[in-house]
């Protein structure tokens, strides 16, 4: 592979990974934007981060939902470190 198509597609990468406003206060990446998008969760109509989160409490344990599960445990993660008050 040569430098400029590796630099690319770190580029690539690092812009999926960045943070974009859906609502005044939810943000997610690109990746997780298609993953919610892809399982029909309404993750537009959401006022916050908490109320997804309910949303994507009740995900079923089963291997088709793990790419979903991924993106729950991402965003509770964000939730905790963000947005909780310590």
């Amino acid at each position: 592979m040569k430098e400029e198509d590796l630099e690319q597609e770190f580029l690539n990468e690092v812009q999926k990974q960045k943070l974009q406003k859906v609502t005044e206060n939810l943000y997610l990446t690109e990746y997780q934007a298609d993953v919610l998008e892809r399982f029909h969760v309404p993750y537009r109509e959401v006022k916050d981060t908490r109320e997804l989160l309910y949303y994507l409490s009740d995900i079923v344990d089963e291997e088709e939902y793990d790419e979903l599960e991924e993106v729950a445990r991402e965003i509770s993660d964000y939730y905790y470190y963000h947005e909780m008050k310590k």
